[in-house]
């Protein structure tokens, strides 16, 4: 899955993504001079998925990921993520 990196713990101790770029927007902030935005594009292994808690340092044993139930990822591992892309927008 490609997806945008985020910032957070509500789901694990761990890094996190969002399938959607609209979501991501609203963590990435303005240079303020440019007025640019930037974020990632990342290809995530999810893998066996299941909730999170921000209680989790680690996804349960099975399981590679947590997530919201919806869009949002957590990633434990650095091989569980690569960043594809670094995208500069107005």
């Amino acid at each position: 899955s490609r997806l945008f990196f985020l910032l957070g713990v509500a789901y694990g101790c761990g890094v996190y993504f969002h399938a959607h770029a609209s979501y991501s927007h609203s963590y990435a902030r303005a240079n303020p001079q440019t007025q640019e935005r930037t974020m990632f594009l990342a290809k995530v292994l999810v893998g066996q998925t299941c909730a999170g808690n921000q209680s989790m340092k680690t996804p349960p044993q099975g399981y590679d990921t947590t997530n919201d139930g919806k869009h949002i990822y957590v990633v434990y591992h650095d091989a569980g993520a690569y960043a594809d892309y670094l995208i500069t927008y107005k």
